[in-house]
């Protein structure tokens, strides 16, 4: 067997939503994140807020509204672009390492992020876990490392941080 890669992933629920409503911290963290794991980032980290263009939907709605056009979907299509339109929207980041990527995707309104992060060099999970745990103010996570092979199965390891704690779990395959 030989040894490919370490992916982990985490869905996260956040105490504040600072963090995970604002590009610059998402930025920050992802260089901390290089810095901390010793990854070679190819170029600065790419971070947006969705939606970062007006959309055809939006466009749509508009000209239904122009046109005096008046339905309940209508109403809450309008509320709805409109509500994507502020910082409550979510913020999304890549970054490319030389030794492969990172990426996270927020949505503050429910206080929740997913990150996922892969590198053919192996890495120390907890040290991803531990800061982004501690930069985003985690209340709960699940958390899973995955060590890849060539010629062998993966070894999967799944996690539960709750209540400050982290404990492992029995990772679930489905039947």
């Amino acid at each position: 067997m030989e040894f490919v890669g370490r992916h982990i992933m985490m869905d996260a629920i956040v105490t504040d939503i600072g963090r995970i409503n604002a590009i610059q911290p998402i930025y920050d963290y992802m260089e901390e994140l290089a810095r901390q794991l010793d990854m070679t980032l190819v170029y600065p980290p790419i971070v947006a807020r969705f939606p970062f263009a007006q959309s055809e939907l939006e466009q749509f709605v508009k000209r239904l509204s122009e046109e005096n056009v008046k339905s309940k979907t209508l109403e809450f299509m309008e509320e709805t672009l409109k509500r994507r339109a502020t910082e409550d929207s979510g913020v999304s980041g890549v970054s490319i390492w030389l030794e492969s990527h990172c990426t996270i995707h927020t949505w503050p309104e429910e206080k929740f992020f997913s990150l996922d992060a892969y590198s053919c060099k192996d890495f120390d999970p907890m040290v991803a876990f531990e800061l982004t745990v501690k930069w985003f103010k985690v209340e709960y996570a699940s958390f899973v490392d995955v060590e890849r092979y060539i010629g062998g199965p993966c070894v999967i390891k799944a996690y539960e941080y709750k209540d400050g704690e982290l404990k492992p779990l029995q990772p679930s395959i489905p039947k």
